[in-house]
């Protein structure tokens, strides 16, 4: 009876705390966020600190080219994306020509399917076209506002990832000292572990978003999809979140040829090429950059995933999955959150763990 007592109470402890976690992690995203983004930025820019400090550079300046370098980077793939959305724009009228022809096609199928004319289906359009033009307006305005608080975001993810790098050890030596686990030498293997498993995480993930984009911009380009480097990228990109994230790539470009061709190959040709570069990211390009670094099982990413969509929206949908594989790293360490990790791991990894 005790034992049972006892279960029950650890049980309600644990689910207090789990419901305790969760809303912090709702209430503190503003804050939790940023400083999420800037700890992985700095797990993955820390062996390019350490080789800068082979030249006898000091941490600080290591950091701060570090840093600079991340930034060149963004500020290189902002300059690409505006160049494509300029060309885009450019082409705007030959694509709103198109658009309204494939528009007409669907009117006269309307007319023969509803008996619903032509004069009428206009005037459904001429009413609705003021809600448009303010859709557009807003659109518009909140595209500015969000530009400008997206630098401001990634100034403070900046910062926080340049101090992140000088405090390296003294932040490591912090996470030591709580003594967590059983020992010293056990707490320093577990924290370079997690560090270890985020860096070769980020750092696959992001060789397989750059191979995918060079292929996918060939295969635009052959299918005769314009603006296939723009397409390309947001394709590949959209990537980072696993699973959903592919899916919901190839939507844009489907959509575009079907709007702006005047045959259904083109869409089909996209829809088979998308499944033949699912096969080889899958069997080929997964398997060997990424590997099995985020040992976590297809169930639980998934809920991960939603969880993190429902916390922290699409940044929790693309940080959530790594957290979680850090968790499972200490849950496999400690004895009692051992079914933890049995349940968001595979059966493989426990029973050679």
């Amino acid at each position: 009876m005790n034992t049972k007592l006892t279960n029950l109470t650890r049980f309600n402890k644990g689910l207090l705390s789990v419901l305790l976690v969760t809303i912090l992690l709702y209430l503190g995203k503003s804050f939790l966020v940023p400083i999420t983004i800037a700890t992985f930025f700095a797990m993955l820019l820390f062996p390019l600190v350490q080789k800068l400090q082979q030249y006898r550079l000091k941490k600080s300046v290591a950091a701060l080219v570090a840093i600079l370098c991340l930034l060149a980077v963004l500020v290189a793939l902002g300059t690409l994306v505006y160049y494509q959305v300029s060309t885009l724009e450019a082409d705007l009228p030959n694509i709103e020509q198109k658009i309204e022809e494939k528009t007409n096609r669907l009117q006269w199928l309307l007319y023969e399917t509803t008996d619903l004319s032509h004069y009428e289906q206009e005037e459904i359009i001429k009413q609705k076209k003021p809600d448009i033009a303010k859709a557009i307006f807003k659109s518009v305005r909140d595209f500015m506002l969000q530009g400008l608080f997206v630098l401001l975001f990634v100034f403070i993810v900046l910062t926080y990832t340049f101090f992140f790098l000088v405090y390296q050890q003294h932040i490591q030596n912090f996470l030591v000292r709580l003594h967590l686990f059983d020992g010293t030498r056990e707490s320093k293997v577990i924290v370079a572990r997690i560090s270890r498993i985020i860096h070769n995480y980020l750092k696959g993930i992001l060789s397989v978003i750059s191979i995918l984009a060079v292929v996918y911009a060939l295969g635009f380009w052959a299918i005769g999809i314009e603006h296939a480097i723009l397409f390309a990228m947001l394709t590949a990109l959209l990537r980072i979140i696993p699973y959903f994230g592919s899916f919901l790539g190839i939507a844009f470009p489907i959509a575009f040829a079907f709007l702006t061709k005047d045959s259904l190959w083109p869409p089909v040709l996209l829809l088979v090429f998308f499944m033949l570069t699912q096969l080889l990211e899958a069997n080929l390009l997964t398997p060997y950059i990424t590997g099995s670094r985020v040992k976590l099982n297809p169930l639980a990413t998934i809920m991960i995933i939603l969880l993190g969509n429902l916390l922290w929206g699409v940044a929790g949908m693309i940080l959530f999955v790594p957290l979680f594989a850090s968790l499972k790293v200490v849950f496999d360490r400690v004895p009692r959150l051992h079914p933890y990790g049995y349940v968001l791991g595979k059966e493989e990894a426990v029973k050679q763990g």
